[in-house]
């Protein structure tokens, strides 16, 4: 019989400390503690499974109970994650040097503390499964540190919100670092985002996505604007030169999928690109979509909205992709129209009563169901009925899924 973990959740907001312990409790026993002195109190007898720690308290504040905490030999194995109003980055990097795990911002976006909350236990299952093998650990750490850069090198969430006001973002990799990764560009009279699905996942595709990032920011740099009837030939093109340097064949095959969408604001048009990836956009009560100068019908519909699916190239970005051109289309956009990228994670995911695939056609009826909610509430429901689909199944791939109202 599995042991219910525990989470201890340290706040001197009382309601913060009751929207954490609703949110959790259905899965988890949490307890909650007013104060740096209290928690320390309660952990001289109690071991949780992870704390959430907030930084800013009265009289002790996050900071020095991390440190004391992390000063007692059998505490200071437990994932911390800091939570925080503070946008002082100084306050956040001496936590992390202390020892803490990751951070969340208040107000606290929930889906993202949960997933937060997951991989702390994910780490803590494997740290203590190789604590017997102190090089394995030292690996292990290696890891943690690799995904801060990882998340150091990702386009802000701020400033993505700043680009985006309505939006969401779902970023589940399968470990630690993932293959998957997004990327934005303000521009003068366009804003650009990205979506790309590197060969494989953990380790290796996450220094794909190292790769992918470092030539984007290459290519933008000093204000040059990213044009996207180029963006793939030039990835293609820096891949094949970076891969194919040494005589293994497996490396000169690696690459990503990806998805590429200018949005013109003042002339409500957006040009796509894709890479075996698809574009999904959802509009109210439409019966057709005009593509370049081709009229597709919805993939999908209900009786308020139609759903439409636009095909990318069948090509990688990559060795084979080398010396070709990729398409890019043009859709005329309508206020309050809807669009989703996504990686094919969220659909190659084992699960249901019958341990089968989800697909796309479920996948795209849930982004239906949930159009009757603001695209910034949408997240939550997606994340609760993936992870239901899920259950007890190990995750099959990272899985990356952004949503975007016009």
């Amino acid at each position: 019989m599995m042991t219910t973990r525990t989470i201890l959740s340290v706040d001197d907001s009382p309601i913060n400390n009751k929207l954490i312990e609703a949110y959790f409790r259905k899965e988890y026993n949490v307890i909650s503690k007013e104060s740096g002195h209290q928690a320390l109190e309660w952990l001289e007898d109690n071991i949780p499974d992870v704390i959430l720690l907030d930084i800013m308290m009265p009289v002790m504040d996050g900071i020095e109970v991390l440190e004391q905490i992390q000063a007692t030999e059998r505490l200071k194995e437990i994932p911390v994650i800091m939570v925080t109003a503070k946008t002082e980055m100084e306050s956040i990097k001496a936590t992390l040097n202390l020892g803490a795990q990751d951070y969340v911002k208040k107000p606290i976006d929930f889906t993202e503390l949960q997933t937060k909350v997951l991989i702390a236990f994910q780490i803590n299952e494997q740290k203590q499964e190789i604590s017997k093998y102190k090089s394995y650990y030292d690996i292990h750490q290696g890891m943690i540190h690799a995904q801060r850069i990882q998340k150091s090198i990702l386009p802000d969430a701020e400033n993505f919100r700043r680009l985006f006001s309505k939006s969401f973002i779902i970023n589940l990799p399968k470990h630690v670092v993932s293959g998957d990764f997004y990327w934005i560009q303000q521009g003068y009279n366009k804003k650009s985002i990205a979506l790309f699905d590197c060969t494989g996942h953990g380790v290796p595709a996450a220094m794909l996505t190292v790769m992918g990032l470092m030539e984007l920011h290459t290519l933008s740099q000093n204000g040059n604007e990213i044009e996207i009837d180029t963006i793939f030939p030039l990835l293609s093109q820096k891949f094949s030169q970076v891969l194919n340097t040494s005589g293994d064949t497996y490396t000169q095959y690696n690459g990503m999928d990806g998805v590429f969408c200018s949005i013109y604001p003042k002339k409500n048009i957006l040009e796509f690109a894709g890479a075996k990836r698809s574009l999904v956009l959802i509009r109210k009560n439409a019966p057709s979509l005009k593509v370049d100068n081709d009229i597709i019908t919805p993939k999908d519909s209900n009786q308020d909205y139609s759903l439409f699916e636009i095909q990318g190239d069948r090509n990688s970005i990559g060795k084979e992709s080398e010396f070709l051109e990729f398409t890019t289309r043009k859709i005329e956009l309508n206020t309050g129209d809807r669009i989703f990228l996504y990686s094919d994670g969220i659909t190659d995911q084992l699960g249901g009563e019958q341990q089968k695939r989800l697909k796309r056609k479920q996948f795209f009826n849930k982004l239906l169901d949930v159009q009757n909610k603001s695209i910034n509430l949408q997240k939550s429901d997606i994340f609760t009925w993936f992870e239901n689909w899920k259950h007890n199944n190990e995750q099959t791939d990272d899985i990356l899924v952004i949503g975007i109202e016009i």
